[in-house]
């Protein structure tokens, strides 16, 4: 198990690459963003991306090649939806959200008309010009937004009684669709619902029965193939996946690696060649999942999308692009950021701990002390919180001898440090 390493750290993007593994992979000429947390295409050549912590809204309409910001908000960017080429949405984790007309010309707030107002939108789907959805949040509370008028008027569904949060959403038709977070009880672990009658009712198709499991992503294949990420905390000792090839109504997880990895992202370009990441590590398969080799490309995985058969595009610390027998080929392209420190002290300890954190920027903050089963056992910060420095003093000697795990989750990503007490 890798620990004690904060998942951002500072990395440079190599080179050239050779290995066959990465055949394929190219980074674009759009700028830094730390991460770029969603990527949508319309048609083969116009995409826009959502840049994370940067507040930018990125087009193209030259599939990559070149792009443009015309947008920028002081607020966190999540997620990123086109109904077609003119109508759009981008979700932030700041309470607002976006709204294109004039195909990501000039962008409206339309937050303020939906009540009660969500706190974020990790998750956005517009299965017609006429019905979209949201979702959020990946540090609760779990909700749906739904419009049936192309994004005029909004209705907010409460989504408690299934998941304590949620992350990702994606329809098939208006009325049919999944919603993947966490389950209600978190016990349960990672959850993927479903509905048939736009999301009046759910069902549970999918739990993965893992403490502190989130399924992060969902991606459709074709009618058949569908897969999912899993996103976990360290104390889980190995990196896992899911997927179905029985239109997503069952669901068998997979293992990617005995080891721990941080993981958000995953997509398969056809039913055997897919990966999985989410921060220095790219996990590739040749296999449908059954056996995963590790590679170095890129940084900050979150969203893959597919266009055709042979392209597809991944959202990281920059847009990549996958296409088919194309060589590889990466610039250097400079250091990824250290976003917020977290330090733990003294490490081994007698119970009692000093546990400090230096947040960079507004965020939202889990701020936790695991026990190595996964319970929390001390929750010290959760919720949205300034930046700045934070001290805490945590006693542990009620809790007894052994190995725990304090995790600090921001928008921006996940630290870790495991602490041993005597």
């Amino acid at each position: 198990m890798v620990i004690g390493r904060p998942a951002l750290v500072t990395v440079v993007l190599l080179g050239t690459l050779s290995c066959a593994a990465q055949e394929g992979w190219s980074v674009l000429a759009i700028p830094d963003a730390g991460r770029y947390d969603d990527v949508f295409f319309i048609n083969d050549t116009m995409g826009w991306a959502a840049g994370g912590p940067s507040g930018w809204i990125g087009r193209t309409v030259d599939g990559g090649e070149t792009w443009t910001l015309p947008f920028t908000s002081t607020d966190y960017l999540r997620s990123i939806e086109f109904a077609d080429a003119n109508n759009g949405f981008c979700g932030s984790l700041d309470g607002t959200l976006y709204r294109t007309t004039d195909g990501g010309n000039s962008w409206t707030d339309i937050a303020p008309g939906i009540t009660p107002n969500p706190p974020g939108i990790c998750g956005l789907a517009a299965p017609s010009t006429s019905t979209i959805y949201g979702c959020g949040l990946w540090s609760g509370p779990a909700f749906i937004i739904k419009s049936v008028d192309g994004g005029d008027n909004w209705t907010y569904i409460d989504m408690s009684a299934y998941a304590t949060r949620l992350v990702d959403i994606h329809f098939t038709s208006a009325d049919t669709g999944f919603a993947t977070g966490t389950a209600a009880p978190a016990s349960d672990g990672g959850v993927i619902l479903y509905t048939t009658n736009g999301g009046t009712n759910w069902i549970t198709v999918c739990t993965t029965n893992v403490l502190t499991d989130i399924v992060w992503k969902i991606q459709r294949l074709g009618a058949l193939h569908w897969f999912a990420s899993i996103y976990s905390d360290p104390v889980n000792d190995d990196t896992r996946t899911l997927r179905s090839s029985d239109g997503a109504m069952s669901w068998e997880q997979v293992t990617v690696s005995g080891d721990y990895t941080y993981t958000e992202m995953v997509g398969f370009i056809d039913p055997l060649h897919g990966w999985v990441g989410g921060d220095l590590i790219l996990w590739e398969t040749f296999d449908a999942g059954d056996n995963w080799s590790p590679t170095t490309f890129g940084s900050g995985h979150n969203r893959f999308f597919r266009v055709n058969d042979s392209t597809a595009y991944l959202s990281g610390q920059f847009i990549y692009r996958y296409q088919d027998n194309a060589p590889t080929s990466i610039a250097q392209t400079g250091l990824r950021p250290i976003i917020h420190t977290l330090t733990v002290s003294p490490n081994p300890a007698d119970g009692r701990l000093t546990i400090e954190i230096l947040l960079d920027r507004p965020t939202i903050v889990e701020l936790s002390v695991l026990a190595w089963t996964g319970a929390t056992t001390s929750q010290l910060l959760r919720g949205r919180t300034s930046n700045g420095y934070y001290s805490f003093n945590v006693d542990l000697s009620a809790s007894g001898a052994g190995t725990y795990l304090v995790v600090l989750k921001t928008n921006e990503g996940l630290h870790y440090r495991k602490v041993v007490v005597n």
